[in-house]
């Protein structure tokens, strides 16, 4: 039921475009392509454009490319002796513009000709040979092309399972590579040899699977070809309303294409698709079609083999008269057609005839003629040959009825292994679902606990503003002013001498109202929004050098004085907790202070030349950890350089926008 292998294969036949020519030689190549698949007088006009173009440019890819279009034309018209000069002149022109791709290209086609001529070991060989040269080369395109005709070649032989192998092979390598089209070309064979195993639902799922691709890749003799094969498929199920439905398609593709040996071939397939369902009349009408096609085209061979097709039907239909006139005309053509295999069914034809009309010597005498064509090997004729030749039909029909119970199996093995395949991966994505929906839902609840650490930590920093602030302003306005009120009568008193107050209680009188106003300051800032940072630090500065051995140097930008108010706090609340940490921890003899802006991006350097600190990953300490989240308030960055062999080195990046 396959196509032959003429139509099966040529599709392949054509090579791509090439991929190192200008864009006007791409132009007249493609051209010349288009018109190899049907018209002879406009493929010549075209390639004699291409010919002189290419030799100008001395483009010898070209020149391959060209010759190679002309091979397929020959080749698909059957006249093959035209096609194996092209290839060859092909080949020549490949190996001398070093193009291993048209090499390549040209070599399957020969090899393929000398293949359908018998040289079958030597041949495969050479293709075997040719499959491991293009997955050296990685011309995955070609290793699809050879594993299809290696196949192809199984698939004639019989030898149903290495087919099958060959092509699902080419369909994994194809499918795995996103090879273009050649999905359809595998998914097309695997019908086919299905087809011809009677798994004739498993076969249109295939079919109607590399129709899907090859109307993607809109390759129409493609669809054309595959859309045929499922009209046999349908008429094999009984179904011919779904088969009369699309046979018009395939019909018109040929004519429109001028391609008659295919229109008559498909005429010719779709009769012996009805045949083989006892649908004789049917059947008997598209040989007709078919012979009306070939005979007007002068396929000589194609014509006898259909019409021997038709007396056999018509002889099934008891049609006898009809039969015999047929088979007298049919004999005229058959002089000078030197294939013994054709007489003898001629004569085998002619036996039947003659036996149904009860002519028992005419009868005889043909079968004998019959018997001996077919026993050509040996002239004498006798029963033990046909005997043992029957022998071995039998145990050949065991043999192929063997290898299609095999590539049963193989295709249900493939189709078990896909199933287990999708179940495993359905269990995986649902696996990878769950994780992601963990990780998700843990992120989420992360970012929240870590959302809500920040707004503790900036309301707690809030809150102890807050607090300072208040203590600030009692000790400023009740203890301070108490403590004013005290020492002013205590001065009164003794100007008006009611008292004697020593001039050392007076002193340290003094001395407590100055540290509970510096207790104040340190508490909260007040004189900050009067002052400005600038010059608070200045007074910073000023009260450690004079009240500890350190020497502190600072520089800040004016601009420093604008920021907002906010801002200003924190920054010296940082400052403050630098200097503490210094005086107290670092037994360091110097400290520097810079504040630096540059287009409203700040940057606050603290340095002294104490011991350092080791940064811990799990407890910082309160000050640090203050640090780090005033930073934040302002959205800020802070480093701290723990790589310096001495000292303590901070940097605050923030950015703000200068107050009016």
């Amino acid at each position: 039921m396959k196509i032959s292998c003429l139509f099966n294969l040529l599709y392949l036949f054509i090579p791509f475009i090439s991929f190192a020519q200008s864009k006007e030689m791409n132009v007249l190549l493609k051209e010349v392509k288009n018109a190899s698949y049907y018209d002879s007088t406009k493929l010549f006009n075209a390639g004699k454009i291409a010919f002189a173009k290419a030799e100008e440019t001395k483009n010898g890819k070209a020149i391959a490319e060209i010759n190679l279009y002309y091979g397929n034309y020959f080749f698909y018209i059957n006249n093959l002796n035209k096609a194996r000069k092209y290839y060859t002149l092909a080949l020549s022109d490949a190996l001398k513009a070093g193009d291993v791709h048209f090499e390549i290209l040209a070599q399957m086609r020969l090899g393929y000709m000398d293949y359908s001529n018998g040289n079958h070991i030597q041949i495969e060989k050479g293709f075997n040979e040719l499959l491991d040269q293009s997955k050296e080369l990685n011309d995955y395109e070609y290793v699809a092309e050879v594993l299809n005709l290696l196949g192809t070649i199984r698939e004639e032989a019989g030898n149903l399972q290495e087919a099958i192998k060959y092509y699902l092979e080419g369909l994994n390598f194809a499918e795995n590579h996103q090879l273009a089209y050649y999905p359809a070309v595998f998914k097309n064979n695997i019908g086919l040899v299905k087809l011809n195993t009677n798994q004739l639902k498993e076969a249109l799922i295939d079919f109607k699977d590399g129709l899907r691709i090859a109307e993607k890749e809109n390759n129409k003799r493609l669809i054309s070809h595959i859309q045929m094969n499922i009209c046999l498929g349908y008429v094999m199920e009984n179904k011919w309303h779904l088969a009369n439905q699309l046979f018009p398609k395939v019909i018109e593709y040929s004519k429109d294409n001028n391609l008659p040996q295919e229109l008559g071939s498909n005429y010719a397939n779709l009769g012996s698709a009805f045949a083989k369902n006892k649908k004789l009349t049917l059947a008997v009408a598209y040989y007709d079609s078919a012979l009306f096609v070939l005979k007007k085209n002068n396929f000589k061979e194609q014509t006898i083999a259909a019409t021997l097709a038709k007396i056999s039907l018509l002889i099934q239909m008891n049609n006898v008269l009809e039969a015999e006139k047929i088979l007298a005309e049919i004999k005229s053509l058959l002089l000078g057609f030197n294939n013994m295999i054709t007489t003898s069914q001629v004569y085998f034809m002619d036996y039947e005839i003659k036996l149904s009309k009860k002519n028992y010597k005419g009868a005889l005498d043909d079968y004998v003629k019959f018997s001996e064509l077919q026993d050509s090997a040996d002239k004498n004729f006798n029963s033990k040959i046909i005997e043992e030749l029957q022998f071995n039909y039998k145990v050949q029909q065991k043999e192929t009825e063997l290898e299609k119970e095999k590539a049963k199996s193989i295709l249900l093995m493939k189709s078990n292994q896909q199933e287990k395949l999708m179940k495993w991966i359905s269990i995986t994505s649902a696996f990878i679902l769950l994780t992601l929906v963990i990780i998700v839902f843990y992120l989420g609840y992360a970012r929240k606990i870590r959302k809500k650490q920040a707004q503790f930590s900036r309301k707690l920093i809030q809150n102890i503003e807050e607090e300072r602030q208040r203590i600030a302003m009692d000790l400023h306005d009740d203890i301070g002013q108490s403590l004013s009120i005290i020492k002013s009568k205590l001065n009164k008193k003794h100007q008006q001498s009611v008292i004697e107050i020593s001039s050392e209680l007076e002193s340290d009188l003094g001395k407590v109202i100055e540290q509970t106003r510096e207790i104040s300051r340190n508490l909260f800032p007040s004189n900050l929004a009067k002052i400005g940072l600038s010059r608070l630090i200045a007074v910073l500065m000023e009260n450690i050098q004079s009240n500890t051995s350190l020497e502190c140097s600072f520089e800040v930008t004016e601009d420093a004085q604008y920021l907002p108010l906010n801002i200003q706090t924190h920054i010296f609340r940082i400052i403050q907790e630098c200097t503490n940490n210094t005086i107290k921890h670092s037994g360091a003899t110097g400290l520097k202070i810079s504040i630096t802006e540059k287009n409203n991006d700040y940057t606050l350097l603290y340095q002294d030349n104490g011991k350092g600190i080791k940064i811990k990953t799990d407890n910082n300490g309160i000050g640090l950890n203050a640090i780090r989240e005033r930073a934040k308030i302002i959205d800020g960055t802070i480093e701290i350089d723990e790589k310096a062999e001495k000292g303590f080195k901070l940097i605050l990046r923030f950015k703000s926008v200068k107050k009016n």
